[in-house]
C-alpha cells in the first residue's frame, strides 16, 4: 500500500513537474514570437498581424498569429497570410513547423509573385542569427504562380520545393564577403524541371531599393549559382552561373552550360519570347557546352544577343 501510495506520489510531481516545464516554455515562446516580430519592425520592415494564441497543451505547443503581413520598405518582399501557426514541443526547442493560410507572397518588385491556400515550412533555429529553413506546398491544387521571370501567364505547378540556409553572422574579409549570408535550393516542376542551387554572398540584403542594392553590390555582393538543372521535352541543360548587377541595376555576369536538344530548348525560348533564341536550333541533340553572358544590359548566347535586359529596380 505505501509503495502505491509512493508511485502515485511520485506520478503526481512528474505530472506537476511537466505542467510547469511546458506553461514555462510555452509563454516564452509566446514571448519570443513577439519579440521577433517587434525586431523586424526595429530593423525596417512593416509588420502587422492581430492576436498571437498559444495552445496546444500538453503534447504541442502551439502559436498562433491571425493575418499576419511582413513588407520591406521597398518592393522586395510581400507577405501575408490569413493565419500562421507555429508548432513545436517542448523536447524540440529551436524547431518549428509552420503553417500558413491562404498566403500571398511577392518577391524582387514582384519579379516573383504566388498565392497559396496551404504552405507548410521547417524552421529550425541555430543559435541567434542562423536558420535552416524548408518550405513546400503540401498540395498545389490551390498553389498559383503569378508571375517569374520568362513567365508569360500565370500558372499551376505540380511540385516545388525551396530549402534555405540564413546565416546573419556572415563577416567582411579584407573587404570582400567572402562567407555566404544565405545557401538555397529551388526545385519548380510545371511539367518542365528546374532544380537551382547556389548561394547569395556579400551583407544581408534585407530590402529592395537602390541604395540596398547599391550597397551590397559594392560591398562585393554576388549570386552564385552552383547548380543549374534545366529539364524540359528533347532538351537538357545543365551548368553554371555567377550574376551580380551593374550601375545601372541590370544583371551582369556569365554562365557555363552544357546542352543537350538544342532545337526543343530553342523552342522553348521562343515561346517564352526570346526570339533571338533561334541561334541555338544550329545546335545538336549531343551535349554541347556554351557561354552565356549578361552585360551592358544585353543577355548574349555565345557572340549571339538573346535579349534586351532591364534594371532589377526602376
Amino acid at each position: 500500500m505505501n509503495k502505491a501510495r509512493a508511485l502515485l506520489g511520485l506520478i503526481f510531481i512528474a505530472i506537476l513537474v511537466y505542467c510547469g516545464l511546458w506553461y514555462t516554455a510555452a509563454f516564452k515562446a509566446e514571448k519570443q514570437a513577439a519579440r521577433e516580430l517587434a525586431d523586424l519592425r526595429d530593423k525596417g520592415f512593416k509588420v502587422e498581424h492581430g492576436k498571437i494564441k498559444l495552445s496546444g497543451f500538453p503534447y504541442r505547443i502551439v502559436l498562433t498569429i491571425d493575418g499576419l503581413s511582413v513588407e520591406t520598405r521597398g518592393p522586395g518582399m510581400d507577405f501575408g497570410a490569413n493565419s500562421v501557426t507555429l508548432i513545436s514541443h517542448l523536447w524540440t526547442p529551436g524547431h518549428w513547423m509552420v503553417e500558413g493560410r491562404e498566403v500571398r507572397a511577392a518577391f524582387a518588385d514582384e519579379a516573383v509573385k504566388f498565392t497559396d491556400g496551404y504552405m507548410r515550412a521547417s524552421y529550425k533555429q541555430h543559435g541567434e542569427d542562423q536558420a535552416v529553413i524548408a518550405v513546400d506546398s503540401y498540395e498545389t491544387e490551390d498553389f498559383l504562380l503569378e508571375a517569374a521571370p520568362g513567365l508569360k501567364a500565370p500558372t499551376s505547378l505540380k511540385n516545388w520545393q525551396l530549402f534555405l540556409r540564413y546565416d546573419g553572422t556572415a563577416e567582411a574579409s579584407d573587404g570582400l564577403y567572402e562567407k555566404r549570408f544565405l545557401d538555397f535550393k529551388l526545385t519548380l516542376d510545371s511539367g518542365n524541371r528546374l532544380e537551382l542551387a547556389g548561394g547569395v554572398m556579400g551583407p544581408p540584403l534585407l530590402d529592395w531599393t537602390r541604395d540596398a542594392l547599391g550597397a551590397w553590390r559594392d560591398a562585393g555582393g554576388l549570386l552564385e549559382l552552383d547548380s543549374i538543372d534545366l529539364a524540359i521535352r528533347g532538351a537538357r541543360a545543365k551548368g553554371n552561373a555567377s550574376l551580380t548587377i551593374d550601375e545601372d541595376f541590370k544583371p551582369l555576369g556569365s554562365a557555363s552550360l552544357a546542352i543537350a536538344g538544342g532545337p526543343a530548348l530553342a523552342k522553348y525560348l521562343m515561346d517564352m519570347g526570346f526570339e533571338e533564341a533561334s541561334s541555338l536550333e544550329e545546335m545538336g541533340t549531343q551535349a554541347e557546352s556554351i557561354s552565356v553572358m549578361a552585360q551592358m544590359g544585353q543577355l548574349n548566347i555565345g557572340s549571339s544577343p538573346i535579349a534586351m535586359m532591364k534594371p532589377v529596380i526602376d
